[in-house]
């Protein structure tokens, strides 16, 4: 690795051109994580187009294919093309909070490299069995909504709440509807997929767990008083316009409140599905 100070180590992995070298410079990030020095000054550059633009064709979300009968090779590679990019693009998420961010303690950066290397496992993992079907990563469409999210979300706080502790939270919950999911079909790789998704979603629990440590310590940073951080972390979910999907019809609330969701959370974010789902 040509530099060991992490602030343009973890630009250059954002930066990278191709999907192995991005996985490949996170995990070397990762490994020789304790060995970078970091400079705090280092000016803080904005991103331009996401890796996988340099190989995926972007098309908008209602249009990206997402398996949703599991009969075919073809179903089943729409659905692990799909979640693996979900999984990419949270390789950039976790890498640009560790960049982005700055004059924090050192455990928020170990935190966010950490995922960003688990996220890769998860990803080359979903690759693997979807060129075991003679597809690979790139071969359809896919959107930016979370490269877009993360782009224009440049605040500790909001990144916080926005990101790990609601896009990423949103996996906890559709994870046991795609297990569902798959478990229902007679497709070859049922097992492997299977065994997938329940290693993702154990280490999704740790990510959420993560996120909920570093927005009670934003929190702290801002004087959002304990009892108040319910209330500011919805507030911030609507700022943003932040929806659940479809899938979302069931909150996952022992995962959530293992990773540190509070009993009040769960239950204003419940309210709000079933709003959204019986409107007036």
């Amino acid at each position: 690795m040509e530099s060991h100070e992490l602030f343009s180590t973890l630009f250059n992995a954002l930066n990278a051109k191709n999907a192995q070298e991005k996985c490949m410079l996170t995990q070397e990030i990762w490994q020789n994580f304790p060995n970078f020095h970091l400079e705090h000054q280092q000016a803080i550059l904005s991103l331009g187009i996401p890796t996988f633009a340099h190989f995926c064709q972007i098309i908008p979300p209602y249009k990206v294919p997402q398996g949703k009968y599991l009969k075919t090779d073809l179903n089943v590679a729409h659905l692990l093309h799909s979640l693996a990019h979900i999984e990419f693009s949270a390789i950039d998420l976790a890498l640009d909070c560790a960049y982005r961010f700055r004059n924090l303690p050192l455990t928020f950066y170990r935190d966010w490299v950490e995922v960003a290397n688990e996220e890769v496992k998860h990803f080359l993992a979903l690759n693997a069995l979807l060129e075991t079907l003679g597809f690979r990563y790139g071969d359809f469409g896919v959107h930016t909504l979370l490269f877009d999210s993360m782009k224009n979300c440049n605040v500790l706080l909001d990144r916080i709440a926005l990101i790990p502790r609601g896009m990423e939270a949103v996996g906890l919950d559709v994870n046991p509807f795609l297990c569902a999911k798959v478990q229902s079909s007679n497709h070859t790789i049922k097992k492997e997929l299977l065994g997938a998704l329940e290693m993702i979603l154990q280490d999704e629990i740790s990510h959420v767990f993560k996120g909920n440590v570093w927005f009670h310590f934003a929190c702290e940073q801002e004087r959002i008083a304990p009892q108040q951080r319910a209330l500011k972390y919805f507030e911030i979910l609507k700022n943003y316009h932040f929806s659940f999907p479809k899938a979302n019809a069931q909150f996952n609330i022992n995962a959530r409140l293992q990773a540190g969701f509070s009993a009040e959370e769960i239950k204003m974010l419940e309210n709000e599905i079933f709003l959204s789902q019986n409107p007036k």
